[in-house]
């Protein structure tokens, strides 16, 4: 990981496209204003955290529906 400081006022230029303005520092709080094509996304970290371990909920639940679905067939194929 890449750490720089920065003050306020102060940019970041990321490949040719992206630049981080800092904005403001008021205690432990960082303003940041993002410039960035449209057609890149820009999440908060907690908010992709959240999406992962939905996904990853959502499989598990998926994974055991197919697993119930599959002992059925196997029950309804013994009968």
């Amino acid at each position: 990981m890449l750490v720089i400081s920065r003050k306020s006022g102060e940019k970041l230029r990321v490949g040719d496209s992206i630049t981080f303005t800092i904005l403001s520092v008021n205690g432990d709080k960082v303003a940041v204003g993002i410039d960035a094509p449209r057609e890149i996304a820009i999440l908060r970290g907690e908010l992709v955290e959240t999406i992962e371990s939905n996904l990853e909920s959502s499989a598990q639940a998926l994974q055991a529906e197919a697993m119930r679905g599959l002992a059925a067939l196997i029950r309804e194929k013994q009968s």
